[in-house]
């Protein structure tokens, strides 16, 4: 059985969101939903993704300034990984 890509899609209209997630989850993906940066980024921190999906205007963190705080944690955790002993 192959594993399902996983996706963090963080987007505050949750009419929409939930309108996607399903659309998503319908093409076999396992989707997080989450309706802020703050909540968003915090999973992110917890949890492995193959891909973000981020809305721009958002309450509490905006789209950009999430991206780049998941690149910053992402990048740390990659060098972590790679560094041999």
């Amino acid at each position: 059985m192959e594993t399902k890509h996983r996706i963090l899609l963080v987007e505050d209209d949750i009419n929409f969101g939930s309108v996607l997630k399903s659309y998503l989850e319908l093409n076999d993906y396992d989707v997080t939903l989450k309706t802020d940066g703050t909540s968003g980024f915090s999973v992110f921190k917890k949890e492995k993704f193959n891909l973000c999906i981020l809305d721009v205007n958002m309450p509490n963190m905006d789209g950009f300034t999430l991206a780049s705080d998941n690149g910053r944690i992402s990048d740390r955790s990659r060098r972590l990984h790679n560094k041999t002993f």
